[in-house]
């Protein structure tokens, strides 16, 4: 931004650190005015400086305005809109203000200076150093952005189940005759053999078995419904073993697969008797198919300070067994006090044993059909179709339209993660009428400085959203939940971007016209006649294609283009638009 001589005159200006760090040893108090490049010092206080240093200050009152983005003492103010304003003195910063409160800053002043003046003691910081304000600020932004955080977590969380829930009603509508066992890792693919012999009693047939991998994404999805899933400790032991599972076939009449196959587990897990017979004169036990196993893991506690003590107080008494006893005590006690301090911060060794079972059968449907979707996709492919993309969680910004200059080149370098953005009449989305979907179409139309253009822009870790934030945001959506919303109010289904348009046209254009057969009548002339129009038509047919774009169409509030008699000359700047804003009007 440009800088009246008042300014110049009024306060240094400082742009390196050189310059800074030579400001910095002035005498008085220091009035720095911290800016960004894009935004430009605060012209508007310059009235109230100017009266304050002639009235009250003097030499005791510097005035200053530097330059965030080259000074690396102010880093952390680069690229912010809002004004700034670090009182210094002696070096030291000593108070900070943001905002325009013309007031509010001149009562700072006014008593920094007399303070000054009067050399009385202040409360100091860094110059890098973040003032209490910033402090509170930063923790406020902070809870704001866990809240959007939460928000966007739960949103999708409840997506996913909403998904999870429609493909597992889609299965078990399809496959409500099929079961999942999981076997763990105790039994392996050689074993099916010796497995399957308790499966033909109860008529169930094994259609299909895999040994898959186990991850914690895909768990999370089995147990989204699960009425009896395994143990949390179970399945981290689970994790990266091979596991056998069978996709079984239960005959309806027998009852429902979870039931099914839970009598077939307690057949693989049961002990038997053999009676009696020719070779063994006594009834013998026949272990299980499958056993449990046990896994023996190490977990971590805390020592408490009177285990501590007892501890030291044993091993003192087993080194000490010969030394005088008065003696040996007086050491013991000392012993007991040092253990009771490092007891606090060491960990002991213990061990839990976790009893992994050798098969698993849901107790319900849905989580067989949730083990089929992530195992057995194969065996759903005839009528559940691949799963959808995800849209990426997307927010809208909002920037003042004359601004369109600077972020051409971002919108047309990042489209992939700008994907849609458009002129409006505001940013409110309840209110906001369309203009136009590119910065060519916009500048043909008349222009208003409350014009505001638009974006859709993919929350994604690229470069592209602090670019955008660069250029000072009129508005940023606070999440993605109120994102996704605001985004379906300024681009409905029917918005068609500039791309898009362009896209249709040239379909239209390289569409032929079908030949028709001649008739037996010799009509040929005139379906020759047809033919020849057939393109004339096409062009016909394109142009007005071209004329129906998302201006006539595509609005938040209304099906028609706002009026232009209000609006004043074109946004490029031609003042040619005048016959233009009328024929809009006529159509």
């Amino acid at each position: 931004m440009a800088k009246k001589g008042g300014v110049q005159q009024l306060q240094a200006d400082i742009s390196t650190d050189e310059e800074f760090e030579k400001f910095l040893q002035r005498s008085g108090l220091l009035v720095l005015d911290i800016y960004s490049e894009w935004c430009g010092p605060c012209l508007g206080m310059v009235g109230s400086l100017r009266k304050i240093k002639l009235e009250l200050g003097g030499d005791n009152l510097q005035l200053a305005i530097c330059k965030a983005g080259s000074i690396s003492y102010l880093e952390r103010f680069n690229k912010k809109s809002e004004p700034t304003w670090m009182f210094v003195t002696s070096g030291k910063a000593i108070n900070i203000m943001f905002g325009t409160d013309v007031p509010k800053l001149v009562a700072i002043i006014t008593k920094m200076l007399q303070s000054t003046i009067a050399k009385e003691a202040h409360h100091c910081y860094e110059i890098t150093e973040l003032q209490p304000i910033e402090l509170e600020q930063q923790e406020v932004k902070n809870k704001a952005l866990r809240l959007a955080e939460d928000i966007e977590l739960q949103e999708c969380k409840r997506k996913r189940l909403e998904y999870l829930k429609s493909v597992t009603d889609c299965i078990m509508q399809n496959l409500p005759d099929i079961g999942i066992t999981v076997f763990g890792p105790q039994v392996n693919r050689e074993m099916f053999k010796k497995l399957s012999e308790p499966a033909d009693p109860l008529k169930i047939q094994c259609k299909d078995r895999k040994v898959f991998a186990i991850t914690p994404s895909d768990f999370t999805t089995v147990n989204f419904a699960a009425e009896n899933p395994l143990a949390s400790d179970v399945i981290e032991q689970l994790y990266d073993k091979e596991l056998l599972m069978c996709f079984w076939k239960v005959e309806e009449a027998l009852g429902s697969p979870p039931n099914v196959l839970r009598q077939y587990a307690h057949e693989l897990t049961k002990e038997t008797i053999k009676p009696p017979d020719e070779f063994n004169e006594e009834e013998i036990t026949v272990p299980p198919i499958i056993v449990p196993l046990e896994v023996k893991v190490e977990i971590q506690r805390e020592v408490s300070e009177k285990e501590a003590e007892i501890v030291c107080v044993e091993q003192h008494n087993e080194e000490n067994t010969e030394e005088d006893e008065g003696e040996g005590e007086a050491e013991m006690d000392n012993k007991a006090v040092e253990a009771q301090d490092e007891g606090k911060s060491e960990d002991a060794k213990t061990y839990k044993t976790i009893r992994i079972p050798p098969i698993w059968v849901p107790s319900d449907q849905r989580t067989h059909a949730a083990l089929i979707y992530t195992y057995f996709r194969g065996q759903t492919a005839t009528f559940l179709p691949p799963d959808p993309i995800p849209e990426p969680p997307h927010i809208i910004m909002t920037f003042d339209a004359y601004k369109k200059k600077d972020l051409d080149n971002i919108l047309e370098s990042c489209r992939e993660d700008i994907p849609l953005y458009g002129f409006f009449t505001s940013d409110n989305p309840q209110t906001a009428v369309f203009i136009a979907n590119s910065v060519e179409k916009y500048n043909a139309k008349p222009y208003v400085p409350t014009d505001k253009i638009v974006l859709k822009v993919n929350k994604v870790n690229t470069p592209t959203l602090p670019m955008l934030m660069a250029y000072g945001p009129s508005y940023v959506s606070t999440n993605s939940v109120v994102g996704h919303k605001e985004a379906c109010q300024f681009f409905p289904d029917n918005y068609k971007s500039a791309l898009q348009e362009e896209a249709e046209l040239h379909a239209v254009k390289a569409e032929k016209p079908k030949k028709r057969k001649k008739n037996k009548k010799g009509d040929g002339a005139a379906d020759n006649e047809k033919e020849d129009v057939g393109p004339s038509e096409a062009q016909h047919e394109s142009d007005e294609a071209a004329k129906t774009t998302p201006e006539e169409g595509a609005s938040t509030t209304s099906s028609g283009e706002d009026s232009c008699e209000s609006r004043p000359p074109t946004a490029d700047g031609n003042n040619s638009s005048a016959d233009r804003g009328s024929g809009d009007i006529l159509k």
